[in-house]
């Protein structure tokens, strides 16, 4: 039986904070239509309770909005974060949660293992060098947003910063059908799905910065390449 493709998009959030928010999930099908929904953290984020919140159907595209992997060893931050200008810099070792950031990285690199060990889903670089046959991807949302956009966007949390964001990607080709006004955290969501969308659709239309991603000899996954929309001239 053959699966319709769909491309997931995932707007990650702290799972050790006090009061883990839910992870908001936009889902593209392959004409373009999106729909909504959220995942929430397990009370305890190891790989397997990982794996079974976050489980995808076969062939599914995951993009996610959240680090995908650690710095090489001495560096403070990966290449592809400092060419992208992430606020969220992610070390060469696993964060302790407390400090800005350190609960987001620390559950991004744990989801992203996760994933890979237990749903087997190849990622760039390290299972296919090829972004069309890699199913599960790192995005960067704000840098995207600049790619996107001819001049310069609204504050995303603003209702004209949200209605703008949304007009860009509904003039991608994606269809907002009885969604409603989205918040920003959606369209975040939105945006990284459609990401996976032009790996298959527009291959033209993203490109991957950084350095490739690799596995230490301990099976540390280090650095990885974030997905980006290509500028519009």
């Amino acid at each position: 039986m053959t699966h319709a493709p769909r491309f997931v998009g995932w707007d990650l959030t702290d799972p050790f904070a006090r009061a883990p928010r839910p992870v908001d999930e936009a889902i593209v099908d392959a004409d373009g239509r999106v729909r909504f929904s959220q995942r929430v953290w397990p009370r305890a984020p190891d790989p397997e309770a990982l794996a079974e919140a976050f489980a995808v159907g076969p062939g599914d595209v995951v993009v996610v909005d959240g680090p995908q992997a650690l710095a090489n060893p001495g560096a403070k931050m990966r290449d592809a974060e400092r060419k992208l200008r992430a606020p969220g810099r992610t070390p060469d070792v696993l964060p302790l949660p407390g400090p800005p950031f350190a609960g987001f990285v620390r559950g991004g690199v744990l989801l992203f293992a996760a994933l890979r060990a237990h749903a087997r889903l190849p990622m760039l670089d390290l299972d296919t060098p090829e972004l069309s046959r890699a199913r599960l991807f790192e995005a960067f949302p704000g840098a995207t947003w600049r790619a996107l956009a001819v001049e310069k966007l609204g504050a995303k949390a603003s209702p004209e910063g949200r209605a703008r964001r949304q007009a860009l990607l509904e003039a991608t080709g994606l269809r907002f059908e009885n969604a409603g006004t989205c918040t920003h955290d959606q369209l975040d969501a939105a945006l990284c799905a459609w990401l996976g969308w032009c790996t298959r659709a527009r291959p033209g239309d993203v490109t991957a910065v950084g350095l490739p991603l690799t596995q230490d000899a301990a099976g540390t996954l280090r650095e990885g390449r974030i997905l980006d929309g290509v500028p519009r001239r």
